[in-house]
């Protein structure tokens, strides 16, 4: 199976599970939906070093004052166990809906840090942000078990 089908694949998955989601959800007609494929593949494609970072790169270009948003497209049940102090909370299926858009920032040149629980729903969330116009959306590699593995600051976690 070719990459392009396999992204294909995940596209329609995704499509599915945001119109699946209920009739508030962004709709993708199929040369949206092309694009979107087309996003992802160019992201996929990155420079690792852009495309994704690891924890301790955010960790450290946030401790040099550099501001940075932090999204976290998990669950509501999984952010329970916690979430990136300050992070922008909005699970994947919700992220192109009206009410997910509304809360991303303004800046679209802001540095956005985009984790899941280990990576793979913050990297098909790039395409959308990078769509959007958020040119500096980034993945971070491993996710939240990364960043609350290597101790950095966590809130809302249950004790």
């Amino acid at each position: 199976m070719t990459t392009f089908i396999r992204l294909r694949r995940t596209a329609l998955v995704l499509a599915a599970v945001l119109a699946a989601s209920g009739p508030a959800q962004a709709e993708m007609t199929p040369a949206e939906m092309e694009a979107w494929a087309t996003s992802y593949a160019e992201i996929k494609g990155m420079s690792p070093k852009w495309g994704h970072q690891g924890a301790e790169a955010f960790k450290a270009t946030a401790d040099a004052g550099v501001p940075i948003v932090f999204l976290d497209v998990r669950t509501p049940e999984e952010r329970a166990k916690g979430v990136v102090e300050g992070a922008i909370q909005v699970s994947l299926t919700d992220l192109a809906t009206a009410e997910g858009v509304a809360l991303l920032p303004d800046d679209k040149t802001a540095i956005i840090a985009v984790y899941c629980k280990g990576g793979y729903r913050s990297g098909l969330a790039m395409p959308f942000l990078h769509r959007m116009g958020y040119e500096n959306a980034i993945s971070m590699d491993g996710g939240f078990t990364a960043w609350a593995d290597a101790g950095y600051p966590v809130e809302g976690a249950a004790e």
